[in-house]
């Protein structure tokens, strides 16, 4: 009976330690509020800038005039749309941390709606390793060509060496601290626009690989 009087406040204590413990959450997406000045964040995402004269594998980011905040960011690449893109947030307790985090909190893909383009809904996810109430929690967010649903992480995206279109936020740091019970969670309102990359092959590549390619389909014929 003593032995199951001891496992019993054992475990009574570890769920007391977990409810203390509990997960915090965050509300994340880059569009807060209603349409037009009661916005308080607009930050749409873009994709690759593959207009003439243009550097694909060019970073880019910040808001555009049209953002909120305003920023003077412009972008010649096309707004994301719909499940053929993925974005997910990644946390860390300094930048560093949370740039090379390869676990995602949460991800989703993005809005088809008409006026919509490069938009997501926003959405709550629970860090699981940090309590309710949690401050200084460095943000980033990713978003990469899902490729038909077949890349679904950011690890393949850099297992791709740039092949795949992929594209990062700066890190921004959340206002208060993570969400639960009866605590709002904090929005991801540091956030700000930014475009998908990639590398493009050099031409003396491709045509190695053409040449390749030719050499194989000869030996076949033989």
């Amino acid at each position: 009976m003593k032995k199951l009087a001891v496992l019993a406040a054992l475990l009574l204590g570890s769920a007391a330690a977990s409810s203390l413990m509990a997960q915090g959450t965050i509300r994340w997406g880059n569009f807060f509020g209603a349409a037009g000045t009661a916005r308080v964040l607009f930050a749409p995402i873009y994709g690759v800038d593959n207009s003439a004269g243009s550097r694909p594998d060019v970073t880019k980011t910040g808001n555009t005039a049209a953002g909120v905040p305003a920023g003077n960011q412009t972008y010649g690449g096309p707004l994301l749309v719909g499940t053929g893109f993925t974005v997910a947030i990644y946390v860390g307790g300094n930048s560093g941390e949370a740039m090379s985090s390869l676990n995602a909190l949460g991800t989703t893909t993005f809005l088809t709606a008409a006026g919509a383009g490069g938009l997501f809904n926003p959405q709550t996810s629970a860090d699981p390793n940090r309590a309710i109430g949690t401050t200084d929690v460095n943000v980033q967010l990713r978003a990469w060509d899902n490729q038909m649903g077949t890349v679904t992480s950011w690890a393949q995206v850099m297992a791709a060496g740039g092949a795949v279109p992929g594209g990062s936020s700066d890190v921004f740091v959340l206002t208060g601290g993570l969400g639960g019970g009866t605590i709002a969670p904090p929005q991801t309102l540091g956030l700000r626009s930014f475009q998908l990359t990639q590398v493009v092959p050099e031409p003396s590549l491709i045509a190695l690989g053409a040449l390749g390619l030719g050499g194989l389909l000869l030996r076949r014929r033989k």
